[in-house]
């Protein structure tokens, strides 16, 4: 899914892919980059390993930051371009959860950019984590883009359905936070 923010009075275009598995799968993927051409990629269940190299799958032209999980499956990547001023601001340790600040030449075009993955069987604490980290950051970024999955599909994504579920009550407090 490609989507397209206002940045610096440009157009700034993301894509988010779920790679599974991208070592076995990287031509596939890049074509669909020069499809899109995004200034940003977030990618979930890359199935890579430390082992494997940021070159062995990446181009040149991408900064690359990764949260490889520690045994087979997920993972999750934030790509962004050489031409955009990013650094990353955190990797969360016991979650899938990586988080990239990308500057713009006005510092009201200053976004964080957060990457998830949660499996489908995982509890609902990754959410949890979501929502205290980008809480966090929303007082001293202005923006942020949360792209990624979550494996919820019965989840109002408008954050705007009441009822008593823990889940919905902590995507109901990201979509207020973070917009």
């Amino acid at each position: 899914m490609a989507q397209a923010y206002k940045f610096g009075g440009k157009s700034l275009v993301l894509l988010q892919v779920n790679c599974r598995s991208i070592y076995n799968k990287a031509l596939e993927f890049w074509n669909l980059v020069d499809t899109y051409n995004p200034d940003i990629i977030i990618g979930t269940e890359l199935w890579l390993r430390e082992e494997i190299g940021n070159t062995e799958i990446f181009r040149a032209d991408f900064t690359i930051f990764r949260r490889d999980r520690h045994t087979r499956g997920g993972g999750v990547f934030i790509c962004v371009k050489n031409n955009l001023t990013c650094s990353e601001l955190w990797v969360d340790d016991d979650f899938e959860i990586i988080a990239v600040e990308v500057k713009g030449s006005d510092s009201k075009d200053t976004w964080a950019v957060i990457g998830i993955y949660r499996a489908p069987n995982e509890d609902v604490r990754v959410i949890e984590r979501l929502a205290d980290r980008t809480g966090f950051l929303s007082n001293s970024i202005k923006q942020s883009i949360i792209e990624g999955d979550l494996n919820l599909p019965q989840v109002d994504w408008k954050g705007m359905a009441e009822g008593g579920s823990v889940t919905q009550a902590l995507i109901n407090r990201l979509v207020q936070d973070n917009g």
